[in-house]
Formats: C-alpha cells, structure tokens, sequence
C-alpha cells in the first residue's frame, strides 16, 4: 500500500503544478470602451452600443448607460469570453444595447463611467446623427377612375 501511495504522490504533484500554472492571474489592467455599429441611422433603425470591459472585472457592475431624450433600449445582452495566453486568463464582457432613435437630430452617447476598485474607468463619447425617413414617393391624381 505504501508503495501505491508513492507512485500517485508525482502524479499528484505534477496535476498540481499544472493547475497552479492556470490560475486566475488577469494579464490585463482593466479598460472600458464604448463602440457603435453605426453613426448614421434613420429614425426607428437600430443600432448597436457595445461596451466592453476588459481585464479583472470580478464584482463590477455596470449600471444601464444613461441615453439622450428620444434614444430608447430596445433590447440588451451580455457575454464574457475568458481565454488563457501562457498561463495567464484575459476576459473581456461586453455588454450590447439595440438603442433606437426617435426623433431626428444629432446625438451624444456618453460618456460611459464605472467604479472599479476606487478608480473611474470613463469611455469617450460618440456622436450619431439620426435623419427622417425618406418620404414614400408621392402619386398626383391622374383623373383616373376605380372601380371596386
């Protein structure tokens, strides 16, 4: 029995060493950015807001992005993609909005701010431009008549 104790005790060491050298050590510092699909859009198109968060984000929470008067969440998601590079994890979590304008006009998404371990991560802010609809092209009466 002492024997089997002895020939497991490397594998032991050799399986622990290996999961010690995948760790959680976040290989990044933390950074927060805001993209958009898009900056041009008619009223009632979608667009796509992403803001990622990249590094050790263990406990953030993000809050629901504060958006100009006219612009509306349609619908939101989350994913997080972790991936180990020799030895270190990096994960990035994005979250996307589907925002829809309105009105016409020029907006300004942003900035997006979050508290992280005391410190202000801010993204920049993006401009769109929301024009009307083009208009259905108009009939003149020709004097025609219909019959239904």
């Amino acid at each position: 029995m002492a024997r089997a104790l002895r020939s497991t005790a490397p594998s032991l060491l050799v399986a622990g060493l290996v999961f010690v050298g995948v760790r959680p050590t976040w290989a990044q510092d933390v950074s927060f950015s805001a993209t958009v699909d898009k900056t041009t859009v008619t009223v009632g198109q979608p667009l796509t807001l992403t803001l990622t968060l990249s590094g050790d984000a263990s406990g953030l929470r993000v809050p629901t992005p504060e958006l100009p008067e006219g612009v509306i969440i349609m619908a939101q998601g989350q994913a997080t993609n972790v991936s180990i590079r020799a030895g270190a994890a990096e994960r990035a979590t994005r979250l996307t909005y589907v925002l829809v304008a309105q009105q016409a006009g020029t907006f300004r998404l942003g900035p997006f701010d979050v508290l992280h371990q005391k410190r202000k991560l801010t993204t920049d802010a993006i401009e769109i431009t929301v024009t009307k609809p083009a208009a259905p092209p108009t009939t003149t009466p020709s004097g025609e008549r219909f019959v239904l």
